[in-house]
């Protein structure tokens, strides 16, 4: 199959598959996409131009999320009716349960990020002077007071935090333990 004969097979399919709409571009794969985020991936089947593979992608690129991959290959010259009972019985259940795991632990990973972003303003605020870098899973923030250079790392969830400071004097620590004290 070449490129627009994928891409009428998946308008077809489309037209068929409840809430999947096609989206084509240049530049891109064939999509299915739905408006919840699922995603059908349509490919040719190398030196098999009777075969197609539809493989489900998560939101965000295909991260795996330590989660199996979905896809079936399917024949082409079946009816687009047939191939969309094939996707909801052989693809779509599995691929939907992991989805919504996707979709949990992306709401998780905002929620952590919203914490860790919040944290960060509170640093900025307790030390003026120091640059605070979100890392993802951890924050540093650095500083200098004359020759003397200072890092706090903290990293984890923000429930269990794990804070190790070098080179603090007996004012950073005291300032550090009521802010500490302030935010439970």
């Amino acid at each position: 199959m070449n490129r627009q004969e994928i891409e009428e097979f998946a308008t077809k399919l489309a037209l068929v598959l409840d809430g999947f709409t096609a989206e084509i571009a240049e530049d891109r794969p064939v999509y299915l996409v739905r408006p919840d985020g699922a995603c059908l991936v349509v490919h040719r089947v190398w030196k098999r131009p009777e075969r197609v593979k539809i493989i489900a992608g998560y939101p965000d690129g295909d991260a795996g999320y330590g989660l199996p991959r979905h896809e079936i290959t399917v024949a082409v010259a079946r009816d687009p009716e047939r191939i969309a009972a094939d996707i909801r019985r052989r693809l779509l259940p599995a691929y939907e349960r992991d989805l919504a795991i996707v979709r949990e632990r992306m709401t998780e990973a905002a929620v952590a990020d919203a914490q860790r972003a919040r944290f960060a303003g509170r640093l900025r605020r307790l030390i003026p002077a120091a640059h605070v870098v979100d890392e993802g899973q951890r924050l540093a923030a650095r500083w200098y007071v004359g020759t003397a250079a200072y890092v706090l790392t903290a990293s984890g969830e923000a429930s269990t935090c794990r804070i190790e400071i070098d080179g603090a004097d007996h004012d950073l620590v005291t300032r550090l333990a009521r802010f500490l004290h302030a935010e439970r």
